[in-house]
């Protein structure tokens, strides 16, 4: 193959076809005509000799060739960007920039709204799109989905058994959990027992991103095996969901305080060992030496200092 040859604007529509391995849906991802994107799948399939997306029933899958290019062309056009974004200097307060940052729900509610001031205080034209975290996050990150993950350091989460090689990590907070119930519980008095533990109602918050039942993601988060009896969308509704109820919930301790004003609410130490969990911030060796992301990295670890 000979570079000269390839029409390098394809690039960027091979690697749409390739994660999406649908004509129509990378058409409407690149924001072009679907006409356009076949045309540009025929000059690739030719370029190639390889038909790259097969039908096999009713969808559409890669080739043998196409999976092999997945990544290294992921990789090539990520570079590009990186090479093309890269700022000798990185001034804050004149910068433009976006950056695209996926958090846990725990951050939510104290470190998150912090550290998005500090951005907009320090650097008011970059622009920061925020996502929560799922079984997916990882992925996203390697394939520069995203910039930044804050998420807790669990692999069972995210559905794997190793951080992959390409990815730097530093520990943030600790993460405590508590079992919550109402303040005015009819048969929690001043301890929360084994026993209820495993006998009481317990309501489960499974963010959207998970494909895990709320009890799996709960085993997946404290290694037990409890009986779930409700599941809501957001671990953030917990405390909501347990006024006036007998049931209880398991929740890192610092989303239980900071919603205790609106929830009026009762706190006990989990009565089941649970493994110690922290909070890390993960990125993308590719961007480790772009001044852009080492400040907001250093931006984001000092929010976390203050915040604990």
């Amino acid at each position: 193959m000979q570079l000269h040859r390839f029409d390098l604007n394809l690039l960027v529509a091979l690697d749409t076809l390739l994660r999406e391995r649908n004509v129509t849906r990378a058409s409407e991802r690149l924001f072009i005509s679907q006409p356009a994107m076949s045309s540009a799948l025929n000059k690739l399939r030719t370029y190639f000799g390889d038909p790259l997306l097969i039908r096999v029933g009713r969808e559409m899958e890669l080739t043998p060739r196409a999976a092999s290019l997945v990544e290294p062309v992921r990789e090539a056009l990520l570079k590009i960007q990186a090479t093309l974004g890269h700022q000798p200097e990185f001034i804050p307060a004149t910068a433009q920039r976006e950056f695209s940052i996926i958090v846990t729900e725990e951050a939510v509610p104290d470190l998150l709204p912090e550290i998005l001031r500090r951005i907009n205080a320090a650097a008011p034209g970059v622009r920061c799109h925020i996502e929560l975290v799922g079984h997916d996050s990882l992925t996203k990150l390697e394939h520069g989905d995203a910039d930044l993950c804050l998420v807790l350091d669990n692999l069972r989460l995210y559905e794997t058994t190793a951080y992959p090689d390409s990815l730097f990590s530093t520990r943030l907070r600790s993460v405590e959990w508590v079992v919550a119930v109402d303040i005015h519980h009819p048969t929690v008095s001043n301890e929360f027992t084994l026993e209820q533990f495993y006998a009481l109602p317990q309501v489960v918050g499974r963010p959207g991103g998970y494909s895990a039942t709320g009890g799996e993601l709960l085993r997946r988060l404290l290694n037990v095996e409890v009986q779930v009896h409700l599941t809501v969308p957001s671990l953030l509704q917990l405390p909501l969901m347990l006024v006036g109820t007998t049931f209880f919930a398991t929740l890192p301790e610092r989303v239980a305080r900071l919603m205790s004003s609106t929830a009026p609410l009762r706190t006990f130490p989990v009565p089941v060992p649970v493994p110690t969990q922290h909070e890390i911030l993960l990125w993308h060796r590719r961007h480790d030496q772009d001044q852009a992301h080492t400040w907001l990295r250093n931006l984001v670890i000092q929010t976390a200092q203050d915040c604990t």
